[in-house]
C-alpha cells in the first residue's frame, strides 16, 4: 500500500513538473504499465512467470516500536539518528517533533528514531538507549552497524519498518 501511494505521489508530481516525458511514457507502455497495478504486480513479481522473485533478507529489529502507529495514522515523521545523540534526540522532541502540538484525535502524528547498533558495540551506549526507549517509545534500532556507510542500510529498515508496523498511515516524511 505504501508503494502504490509513494508511486501516485510521484508520478503526479513529476506530471505536474514536467518531468513526465514521452521518454517515461515509452518505458511504462513497453513494459506495459498501463495502470498502476500492473506496476504493483511487477514490483511483486518481475519475472513474470507467476513464479515470486526471491525475497531479500529482512533486518533484524534490535529495538522496535511495534504500537506507535495508531488506527487513525495521518503523518509518520521518521528520524535518521546516532546511537550517541542523545541530546539531539531529546532536542527534536522538545521543538519541532513534539507530536502532542501536530496531532488530533482523527488524524495522529508520529515520531520515531531510527538507529543502527553502535560501531564499538559498548554496552553503555545499548543500555542508555534501552533506556531512552523504555521511556519514550519512539526509537527503531536495526541490527546493522551505525555509521555513515550505512545510511542506504538505515532508510530501507525505516520503509521496512512503515511497511511493518505503519502499513495504513496516509503520510511518511523523513527528516
Amino acid at each position: 500500500m505504501l508503494f502504490r501511494q509513494l508511486y501516485s505521489t510521484i508520478s503526479a508530481h513529476d506530471a505536474y513538473c514536467g518531468r513526465y516525458t514521452n521518454k517515461s511514457k515509452t518505458w511504462l507502455s513497453r513494459n506495459n504499465f498501463t495502470h498502476l497495478s500492473d506496476l504493483d504486480a511487477f514490483y511483486n513479481d518481475p519475472t513474470g512467470d507467476g513464479l515470486l522473485a526471491p525475497k531479500s533478507e529482512r533486518m533484524e529489529y534490535l529495538l522496535n516500536a511495534p504500537g506507535a502507529c495508531q488506527a487513525q495514522q495521518f503523518l509518520v515523521v521518521y528520524v535518521h539518528s546516532a546511537v550517541a545523540h542523545h541530546s539531539r534526540r531529546q532536542a527534536v522532541r522538545s521543538t519541532w517533533g513534539n507530536v502532542t502540538r501536530w496531532s488530533t484525535p482523527g488524524a495522529a502524528v508520529t515520531l520515531c528514531f531510527v538507529l543502527g547498533r553502535p560501531a564499538n558495540d559498548t554496552d553503555h551506549q545499548q543500555r542508555a538507549l534501552v533506556d531512552e526507549q523504555a521511556k519514550r517509545g519512539d526509537i527503531v534500532q536495526l541490527d546493522f552497524v551505525d555509521s555513515y556507510h550505512n545510511m542506504t542500510l538505515k532508510a530501507v529498515g525505516a520503509l521496512q519498518w512503515l511497511n511493518d508496523y505503519c502499513n495504513s498511515t496516509r503520510s511518511a516524511t523523513q527528516h
